[in-house]
């Protein structure tokens, strides 16, 4: 699994248990949980390339927006 897919699935994770905003560390923890081997710093930088400013509904992909400083919810 590439790093993107591991934030995903973390992602998932999260917002299937009911979690409607994780933080940073809440992401790392669960993607570690689920076996992610990629560096904090490497996930870190997959995220800041995945978040959106807006909610646009035009985007057609799984993307995070931060809801507050800090902390992301997945989109789509």
């Amino acid at each position: 699994m590439s790093a993107h897919d591991d934030l995903l699935a973390a992602a998932r994770s999260l917002r299937d248990q009911g979690h409607t905003a994780y933080s940073l560390q809440d992401i790392l923890s669960t993607a570690r949980r689920y076996g992610s081997t990629y560096s904090d710093a490497v996930l870190k930088r997959e995220l800041d390339s995945l978040v959106h400013e807006s909610d646009d509904p035009a985007q057609n992909r799984d993307v995070f927006v931060e809801v507050r400083k800090g902390y992301y919810r997945l989109r789509r």
